[in-house]
């Protein structure tokens, strides 16, 4: 709005003459006040000077035409003080809030403006008589709804309305223009007791289920259903799971704290535990599918494979062979796992003691604690599992499922092997396969490098994380292979027999145990190696290695076991002969064929002959060793049952049968067999 006016701009206005010269007639007989514009010759009259209803008229006429946003009107700047209590005060405001605060501060910056030419009554008034006529102009109007924040269909402004922002504005800023938040009622109403003790059980019954038992027990007046689902809607997921969850399972619902590894070296921390695979295989010495249980050793600083076992179940021996891979690779501080009966025993706290680390266990019934184990089960196992047709894991569909277990269980039947189940050195294959690609696989708990292949920045693989520790400067600490062997082996207290001691169902002997007839003593035995034990005093003195049945002979001497062996073969013949003899009524004669070469055969002859020898063992194939550790060990089997029958073995046959045993993973695989025969 304008101070002055000039008569073109009054004329036709409420109050006055329609004319250009009745304007200057009425001017000039009520003696208003007037100047000449500037750079023209037309006279203007001040606004206060004019009637009260060209004052109204002049005033809706600006609110019509007058449609500049709110933030582009200047405004008095607040002081730093101001502007901090207006943040403040709507920064917990929700949208609908907002929204309601700003409409309503337009109508308010819009009598700011208004008031520099008349009274804020004025302002108001003509701002209530606009909003009654619907002339306000569209950017008012739009907001008007908004501003009165109403669910009738009254949407007008008044007076009282507008005072009212005015004064809550001058009061509280622009906090003070928001509407007040319905807070839900959060009073717990008199049958919630006894509805959630219906509703908060273990077997999860529904809402209406719960409801139906509650209407039969209750005595009071009765909520509907549907007073009761607002009631269930205002809960906290946490309190309305209690009791249909177990407290192991809210935690899933519970805040939790993350544990960060940037201040860890590799070998700070290892953490282990088992996992069942979630698929069957073909058990090496029963030939029946199983799911084997692999104990896993992780380094939490780099979240490596650093060892791992299989075996049939979670146990000491499987601990200790996978802890035995993991101190080869890098000793360790603090050995983290859980309560498990592998990890909570005397045995392998033992062993963590003389390797000089500390076992720590998590609390009961807490995997969060140990959520990087967890998580590498699913990385690692679980979709190794997914990878072959046996997977029996929860989300397996169920008649495909039902299809693998019984075609399998019927080809294993037929022909002692299946398609369908991996045997077990297939198994041990793909277990490496796996390791080895994890630990060579980006992981996201790692930090970020910039590849150096393709310059795209992504996350370090454990191998990557092991090698960047190394080259920051950390060496890690490796036993030596003996020192390894010695201190694996647990000790337990036994009583010596004549020069006998029994262990794990077997009996070992040593000539030395003679003089120690009846007393306790302490043995050390291998997990990996049952051949023999190594016996100590009580006072930790070693007295020697017993050997596996070292004092068993055979029960008759080798030549007489033979003899007569050959007697009851003779026997044999002959009682077949007369059976022939009878049932034919012919004489049978046995003729053994000889082996002799003929003495007719000519010079040429024996020299084809022995062309033809040298091309059949040209032709034989030739021996190669297993690529496997499985294969070699079974190769190794059967040479040494050809060995025994007294078949003879070709020089590479017999060169790899001996120095085989000597080689530490015959001991391993021995060991395993051994479990498992067991």
């Amino acid at each position: 709005m304008r101070d002055w006016y000039t008569s073109q701009e009054l004329a036709g206005l409420p109050g006055l003459p329609g004319t250009v010269p009745g304007i200057r007639k009425v001017a000039a007989r009520l003696e208003w006040e007037s100047r000449k514009r500037l750079g023209t010759k037309a006279v203007e009259y001040p606004f206060s000077g004019l009637p009260a209803e060209t004052q109204a008229a002049l005033m809706a006429r600006s609110i019509a035409e007058v449609e500049t946003p709110v933030e582009a009107v200047p405004t008095k700047v607040p002081e730093q003080k101001a502007i901090a209590t207006v943040v403040k005060g709507t920064s917990r405001l929700n949208d609908v809030q907002r929204a309601v605060m700003v409409a309503r501060l337009c109508f308010i910056r819009e009598i700011e403006r208004m008031c520099v030419a008349t009274s804020q009554n004025r302002a108001i008034d003509v701002l209530v008589k606009q909003a009654r006529d619907g002339a306000l102009s569209p950017y008012l109007t739009e907001r008007l709804a908004l501003a009165n924040n109403k669910q009738t269909g009254d949407r007008t402004l008044s007076e009282r309305s507008l005072k009212r922002w005015l004064s809550a504005y001058r009061t509280d800023g622009e906090a003070g223009l928001a509407p007040l938040r319905q807070r839900p009622n959060l009073t717990v109403p008199a049958w919630a007791k006894d509805f959630l003790r219906c509703y908060q059980r273990p077997t999860k019954p529904s809402v209406a289920a719960s409801y139906a038992e509650f209407a039969q027990r209750y005595e009071g007046p009765m909520p509907s259903i549907h007073a009761v689902q607002r009631f269930l809607k205002k809960l906290s997921p946490e309190a309305l799971q209690a009791g249909r969850m177990s407290p192991q399972e809210l935690k899933a619902l519970q805040p939790f704290r993350r544990r960060s590894t940037k201040n860890l070296f590799p070998g700070d921390v290892y953490t282990a535990d088992g996992h069942k695979f979630d698929a069957e295989v073909i058990n090496p010495l029963t030939g029946k599918p199983y799911r084997p249980e692999i104990t896993t050793v992780l380094d939490v600083a780099t979240r490596k494979v650093v060892g791992v076992s299989v075996g049939e179940a979670e146990s000491a021996i499987g601990v200790l062979d996978a802890l035995r891979d993991a101190v080869r690779e890098c000793m360790f501080g603090i050995f983290y796992v859980d309560n498990g009966s592998g990890f909570a025993n005397d045995t392998v706290r033992e062993v963590v003691d003389r390797l000089g680390g500390t076992m720590t266990h998590s609390l009961p019934y807490n995997s969060q604690a140990r959520g990087l184990s967890e998580r590498g089960h699913q990385t690692i196992w679980v979709r190794a599992a997914k990878k072959l047709t046996s997977y029996i894991g929860a989300d397996m569909d169920k008649h495909a499922g039902t299809r693998v277990h019984r075609i399998g269980r019927k080809e294993l039947r037929e022909g002692g092997k299946s398609r369908l189940l991996p045997a077990f050195g297939e198994f041990m294959s793909g277990v490496e396969h796996e390791i080895a690609t994890y630990n060579a696989t980006p992981h996201r708990g790692l930090a970020k490098i910039r590849d150096p292949e393709t310059g795209v920045l992504r996350h370090m693989s454990p191998n990557e994380a092991w090698q960047a520790a190394i080259a920051e400067g950390w060496e890690p600490i490796t036993a030596p292979g003996s020192l390894v062997e010695s201190l694996m082996r647990p000790q337990v207290v036994r009583t010596t027999r004549r020069g006998e001691v029994a262990w794990a169902g077997s009996t070992y002997f040593l000539t030395d145990l003679t003089a120690l007839h009846g007393q306790e003593i302490r043995i050390a035995y291998d997990v990996r190696d049952a051949s023999q034990i190594w016996t100590f005093t009580l006072d930790g003195e070693l007295i020697g290695a017993a050997q596996l049945d070292g004092n068993s002979s055979d029960y008759m001497p080798r030549t007489m076991v033979e003899m007569a062996r050959d007697k009851r073969q003779q026997g044999q013949f002959k009682r077949a002969v007369d059976k022939l003899e009878t049932l034919t009524g012919h004489r049978v004669e046995m003729i053994a064929p000889t082996t002799a070469p003929s003495a007719n055969l000519s010079p040429e002859a024996l020299e084809a002959a022995r062309d033809y020898a040298v091309s059949l063992d040209q032709q034989r194939p030739k021996f190669e060793v297993p690529g496997d550790d499985v294969a070699r060990y079974r190769a190794w089997v059967r040479l040494n049952q050809r060995k025994l029958a007294g078949e003879e073995l070709t020089a590479d046959e017999a060169r790899w049968w001996e120095r085989y045993p000597s080689h530490p993973d015959f001991v391993a695989m021995q060991e395993v067999f051994q479990q498992h025969a067991g």
